[in-house]
């Protein structure tokens, strides 16, 4: 038999037990892995490299003349249409990407409302197939150019960290901005707009 106990030492059990069932009860919480608003580049995106950081703002970057097209042909079939860029968004991404997957309608959208702004979006796939693109190109009813790099040449070569990764450039092809994270229907008017304003 365990007792009796002082009022002194019950009170000080009793308390004890009280602390170990709060300790218990919020070990069991689940941290939230994004926050609100814009999400966290952590919890959205699959990272490969998390040294990386995409090309220097201000350097320049190009996609090879001969890129495949996921359709057919390659990318110098269309820089002639694209003269008139004020503002290009790569995104590099892949079709099994959840993150990728969420952003692509946003993508999408952003297409369709700010192309005859200037605004050009050109995707491309990592370690894919052109027939896997072109099919994900069909089920999302994209206009955009889906380009693919299927050994990750291209990538690499922009030394991106992960997937999703967006590099904005300038009509001259200059790096303004490195995204390592999906755009939200937020930034249609709190980035794409301003930065379009402010392009020659």
């Amino acid at each position: 038999m365990i007792g009796p106990f002082r009022r002194r030492t019950l009170a000080l059990i009793l308390g004890c037990a009280a602390a170990l069932g709060l300790l218990l009860s919020l070990a069991s919480i689940s941290v939230p892995t994004s926050t609100v608003g814009k999400p966290s580049a952590e919890a959205t995106r699959y990272v490969t490299d998390p040294n990386a950081a995409g090309p220097l703002v201000g350097s320049t970057f190009s996609i090879p003349l001969n890129q495949p097209l996921a359709v057919g042909g390659t990318w110098g079939d269309l820089v002639g249409a694209n003269a008139g860029d004020r503002l290009v968004i790569i995104d590099f991404f892949a079709t099994w990407c959840p993150p990728c997957q969420g952003e692509t309608p946003i993508l999408r959208s952003f297409d369709r409302t700010y192309r005859s702004r200037g605004l050009r979006i050109i995707g491309i796939a990592v370690n894919e197939s052109a027939d896997t693109v072109a099919a994900y190109g069909r089920r999302y009813t994209l206009d955009y150019a889906l380009l693919v790099d299927a050994d990750g040449a291209l990538f690499r070569a922009a030394q991106a960290g992960g997937l999703p990764t967006k590099i904005l450039l300038d009509a001259a092809g200059r790096v303004i901005a490195v995204l390592p994270r999906p755009l939200t229907a937020a930034d249609g008017a709190e980035l794409i707009e301003p930065l379009l304003a402010d392009a020659p």
